[in-house]
């Protein structure tokens, strides 16, 4: 299942999940449910998968949803994009799910 995020407002970007406790996740958060808001997971950069216009996708493997991530890996797709965020995992604090198909 693909999940688009929002970030600060205007940037977006997808994550492929895989594991069926994150897609459950993913629905209730767009459906504006309590659940662990902030997607975490390792960046793969060079191949952008379903991540399209960007170099680099989150790996489906690693990704998790968390109440508090560290400020390290916070931040916008833009960011990840123009290595600002030096991390090998990207956490957006402010993302919200606006589609899951």
């Amino acid at each position: 299942m693909i999940v688009t995020f929002r970030v600060a407002g205007a940037e977006t970007y997808k994550i492929l999940l895989t594991d069926p406790a994150d897609i459950e996740i993913a629905r209730k958060l767009l459906a504006g449910e309590e659940a662990p808001r902030i997607p975490n997971g390792v960046v793969v950069r060079g191949d952008p998968g379903v991540n399209e216009g960007y170099s680099w996708h989150i790996d489906p493997a690693s990704v998790e949803f968390a109440d508090m991530a560290m400020e390290v890996c916070d931040g916008r797709p833009s960011d990840v994009e123009q290595q600002i965020i030096t991390s090998d995992r990207y956490c957006p604090w402010s993302a919200e799910v606006i589609a899951v198909d």
